[in-house]
């Protein structure tokens, strides 16, 4: 419940009251009486009921009810709202306690837990800063961290309550590793099967290379080379005031920053009413508000509750891909729809482009040929406008075109560059423009482009491009491979630890349930949508893209 005289017990009853809440069972640990006095100042009448064990729970919560585990015995009566007392301190640090070792018993599933206030849990004789340490303490957790997320943005520091001095101090090899490997953690509870990781740099422009500080260069870059040593995709250090952007925009899953402000800061700015705090690496689930008890208003009923409702819907989720995980459910690929026939962009692209977001899809790309580069401009434009994500794919064939191609990538702005066989000639092309770049394993000739070759030599050759620095993952035209296609992709999936987004002719439901029994990232689908090759409830291009997301989900 948190501290008993925040907006904890006002923002719990205004979930319990929201129709639209999560439809996750959860029970509140705290005290019935105070949940009934921020009933009381809201005007509202939930059903309050006491509860013993959380088996007393069903499944599924009926609406403007709450289930509570009276924790304690009843506040007293004279606790005023909005003001440090350590009898609230002493109260919340117990609820606290209960949910630990309901946690650690496995009575719960997970915690979500409201906001406390520190001055009052210090009055109250707790000696911890925080949640996130009482947290780590009880349950024995000695890698752990703080991570704030919402719907745009994931990030976990690498210190968290500490003065601004002793978080520099904090940037220590082991520290830095242990952060990159919770980051990793994190995304895998989230269901993201290959996670993409971003290290902050510490200094001004990650440090010039030396100029303004030596702790990104001798501390943060041989971290990052150890994790990637384990199979993680982890990448910088970044200037920290580009790498929240570029992980917004989809390049990263999570951003690793190296102190408290740098790392809250972005995500609070987003809105402080869409975050969720996760403490990462506890053996169970803890998810929490993204604000404190907000004493200045507590009582007043102007408390939002939207970011209790995200909290409980992210732990239900985390619980949810844990399970998952462990059933060996694979990751639902993204389906990247290209406005392209032939290997080449349609002349309507951009026309055709309004139909494809208005079913809902958000990965949409275009290929270098078949419109001039304004035309291709404006087509970017309006994808990201759109809110969907922008992909390039290379057809040039010789060197000189592909790094025209490049170039032309970094004027459109795309966010990922797809294709191409030569990485050592774009990545300085693309350096520290924030494209993801993707490029072809294996050998590619002809135009409509063919993937030829033994499967094994593909497969070494994905290896060996994984492995290049500045490359995020693979484009495998699998489908224009004459061979056993879905042993290539498992095997190609299986072999790097990048995301692989398979394409080619993808032009029937078995080759995309391929995709999915493969752990592939990604699929493209373009000419065979505009010809209607997919079974559809009606023809056209929008009943084509209904079918191909129904196969998909």
């Amino acid at each position: 419940m948190g501290d008993p005289v925040g907006i904890g017990p006002e923002i719990i009853v205004k979930l319990a009251m929201d129709p639209a809440r999560p439809h996750a069972p959860f029970f509140v640990i705290g005290d019935t009486g105070r949940l009934q006095r921020a009933a009381d100042m809201l005007g509202v009448r939930p059903r309050i009921q006491a509860i013993d064990a959380p088996a007393q729970v069903p499944a599924t919560v009926p609406p403007a009810t709450l289930f509570v585990l009276q924790t304690g015995g009843p506040l007293p009566e004279d606790l005023a709202w909005g003001r440090i007392d350590a009898r609230a301190g002493a109260a919340c640090h117990a609820y606290i306690q209960r949910g630990i070792d309901l946690a650690l018993a496995g009575e719960v599933a997970g915690l979500v837990t409201a906001p406390i206030h520190k001055e009052a849990l210090r009055a109250a004789g707790c000696p911890h800063p925080g949640h996130t340490e009482m947290l780590a303490e009880r349950s024995g957790t000695r890698d752990f961290a703080m991570m704030l997320a919402n719907d745009e943005l994931r990030v976990l520091l690498v210190s968290i309550h500490v003065p601004l001095q002793q978080a520099i101090a904090a940037v220590t090899p082991d520290n830095e590793l242990r952060a990159i490997r919770l980051a990793h953690q994190a995304c895998r509870a989230f269901g993201i099967a290959r996670p993409r990781v971003a290290v902050a740099g510490l200094n001004p422009h990650a440090g010039e290379n030396g100029l303004f500080g030596d702790e990104d260069r001798s501390v943060i870059i041989p971290a990052i080379a150890a994790a990637r040593a384990e199979g993680i995709d982890a990448n910088g250090p970044w200037p920290g005031d580009t790498v929240f952007m570029r992980a917004r925009r989809g390049e990263f899953d999570v951003v690793v920053a190296q102190y408290h402000d740098q790392g809250l800061i972005p995500v609070k700015y987003l809105g402080v009413e869409q975050g969720v705090n996760i403490t990462v690496g506890l053996p169970f689930v803890r998810t929490s508000v993204d604000h404190g008890t907000a004493f200045d208003i507590a009582g007043t009923g102007r408390a939002d509750h939207a970011s209790l409702a995200c909290a409980l819907r992210q732990a239900a989720a985390m619980v949810q891909a844990g399970r998952s995980g462990a059933s060996g459910q694979a990751q639902r690929p993204d389906f990247i729809f290209m406005l392209t026939q032939q290997d080449k962009t349609i002349a309507d692209a951009r026309e055709r482009l309004r139909e494809v977001l208005a079913q809902g899809v958000r990965h949409v790309g275009f290929k270098d040929i078949g419109l001039p580069l304004p035309q291709l401009r404006e087509l970017a434009r309006d994808i990201r406008a759109g809110g969907a994500r922008v992909y390039l794919e290379v057809v040039s064939l010789d060197e000189a075109s592909e790094v025209a191609s490049a170039r032309a990538a970094v004027e459109l702005g795309v966010d990922v560059l797809m294709g191409g066989t030569r990485p050592e000639a774009v990545l300085p092309v693309l350096r520290g423009s924030g494209i993801a770049y993707y490029p072809f394993p294996g050998r590619i000739s002809g135009h409509p482009s063919v993937l030829s070759g033994p499967a094994e030599d593909i497969v070494a050759s994905a290896r060996r491009i994984a492995g290049l620095e500045g490359v995020h993952g693979l484009d495998l035209l699998a489908y224009r491979f004459r061979g056993d296609v879905p042993a290539l992709i498992k095997a190609v999936c299986d072999a790097v630890d990048k995301p692989v987004v398979v394409a080619g002719s993808i032009d029937r439901s078995e080759r995309i349930a391929a995709v999915l029994a493969s752990g592939a990232a990604g699929f493209t689908v373009g000419t065979a949508a505009f010809e209607e090759t997919f079974p559809a409830a009606r023809p056209g291009l929008a009943a084509q893209l209904q079918a191909i997301q129904a196969l998909v989900d």
